[in-house]
């Protein structure tokens, strides 16, 4: 009641509103437009590597004939993002209908209350070990963009705790990506990245290990620190007052049955033999559709659901991600317009121009922060890798930084700050899920990606000095 009445309150007050995440990502794109007036036009030639891989040529950079953005290219760019990530897009309505047959279920729900009932008054340890699931299931490759599907669980753990929709999002998408962005296996990144460095796949597990570790359990810790803030008093949630916790009584609680212990081992199996079929067969999205069909249609069975009420809750739950698939896709027409106005390459140019005037142990963390700025433009990782590994490996021969460092620094850099910039569909699709306003997302994650680099940037001056490679 006292949260409503604050919201209330801030309704009545005069001020700047946030916009819709929509309006945020319109507005890049206009920014954007607008330098492909500004920044020089350039290109790069792209050539063919050994293994097949189509990369851009280091050595063949060239200025073009400036062409900004027309008008009729703004517009129809909304609609070339929606086709560019059409497959995505489809994918997070097919997951968000699968796991709306879970909720409904009420296995979920069963699930936490079960948790609740055993952990007591440790119950807010259930958060670092749902993060340590998502932050494997990350590293692995298994949930990049399918994150956005686990945020209504998440929102439905927070309620059950008494925490805030930030909670929610910080236990499933920001742990999911900090194990995408430390991964020592992830296919789309870390390997192509290292193909295109002509090092052995895989090589530098342990290093990379190690920094995963040490970024979880900052993650992990700062996400802990915060829940128990707004557990003890909800008026330490940065969005107090603009979301409502649904009360909870007694009677409403759901009991956890064998039914729902079944339903729970169906979705372990699932995630399992998708989890094992991705990292040994490099197995896509189209697998992971397939399998939590038959999750999502038998766990509603042994739910007790009938064939309509199964229908009704997979509409339903492809409606919810209607928001955020879309966003994914708008979002998505901003690298569209960087490439037609040809000044991505120029910005990745102007960086590796910049970075050969620093030292090795210089050059290392700047490699990081030139990685964090392009991923602004560039938010697909493997569409990363193919701009910016061509020019980061012979960089780093010339600047004496080892190969292996200069695919860590793409990697975190491209990794780590998709948690930050509206730029990243995914990241927008989940605080729009959610209910949380860009800005405030940006309060609580900027301190926690700040920590972040700056153990990235020691590590990478520590592997200079021990001679990582």
């Amino acid at each position: 009641m006292e949260a409503k009445q604050k919201n209330l309150n801030k309704q009545n007050k005069k001020g700047f509103k946030v916009p819709n995440a929509y309006i945020i990502v319109i507005g890049i794109m206009v920014f954007v437009s607008i330098l492909t007036y500004i920044i020089p036009a350039g290109q790069y030639s792209e050539i063919t590597t050994a293994s097949g891989t189509t990369v851009l040529d280091p050595n063949s950079f060239t200025y073009v004939e400036q062409k900004g953005i027309t008008l009729w290219q703004f517009f129809t760019s909304f609609y070339e993002g929606l086709q560019k990530n059409q497959a995505i897009i489809f994918f997070l309505f097919l997951l968000g209908g699968y796991f709306k047959i879970i909720i409904d279920t009420k296995a979920v729900d069963g699930f936490i209350s079960l948790l609740i009932d055993k952990l007591g008054n440790k119950v807010l340890i259930v958060i670092p070990i749902l993060m340590l699931v998502m932050s494997l299931l990350g590293d692995a490759g298994v949930l990049i963009n399918p994150v956005v599907a686990f945020i209504p669980i998440g929102i439905l753990l927070a309620n059950r705790l008494k925490l805030d929709p930030i909670c929610a999002v910080a236990v499933t998408f920001v742990a999911a990506y900090q194990g995408f962005s430390t991964t020592q296996i992830c296919g789309p990144t870390l390997q192509t990245a290292q193909a295109i460095a002509e090092l052995p796949i895989l090589s530098g597990f342990g290093y990379r290990f190690v920094i995963w570790a040490i970024i979880f359990v900052v993650t992990a810790v700062y996400t802990m620190r915060y829940a128990k803030k707004v557990s003890k008093d909800p008026r330490n949630s940065i969005i107090y007052g603009e979301y409502e916790l649904m009360e909870v009584k007694e009677e409403h609680i759901t009991k956890f049955e064998a039914k729902h212990g079944i339903i729970m081992l169906i979705m372990l199996v699932g995630f399992g033999i998708y989890s094992y079929g991705a990292v040994k067969y490099s197995w896509g999205m189209d697998y992971m559709a397939a399998i939590f069909f038959i999750v999502g249609v038998s766990g509603g069975i042994v739910g007790g659901l009938n064939g309509d009420q199964i229908v009704k809750s997979f509409v339903e739950g492809c409606k919810e991600m209607c928001f955020s698939a879309m966003l994914m896709g708008c979002a998505a027409a901003i690298s569209i317009l960087l490439t037609e106005g040809s000044i991505l390459h120029t910005i990745t140019h102007s960086f590796a121009l910049f970075l050969q005037n620093f030292p090795s142990y210089i050059s290392a963390p700047l490699m990081y922060v030139a990685n964090v700025l392009v991923n602004f433009f560039v938010s697909s990782g493997s569409g990363q890798a193919v701009v910016v590994m061509p020019i980061m490996t012979p960089l780093s021969d010339l600047v004496g930084v080892s190969r292996q460092l200069a695919v860590c620094a793409y990697q975190f850099g491209d990794g780590l700050s998709n948690c930050i910039f509206p730029t990243n569909g995914t990241m927008m699709a989940c605080i729009a899920l959610a209910g949380v306003k860009y800005d405030k997302w940006l309060k609580w994650i900027l301190p926690l990606f700040v920590i972040w680099s700056v153990i990235i940037m020691v590590a990478l001056t520590i592997g200079v000095m021990v001679g990582i490679s």
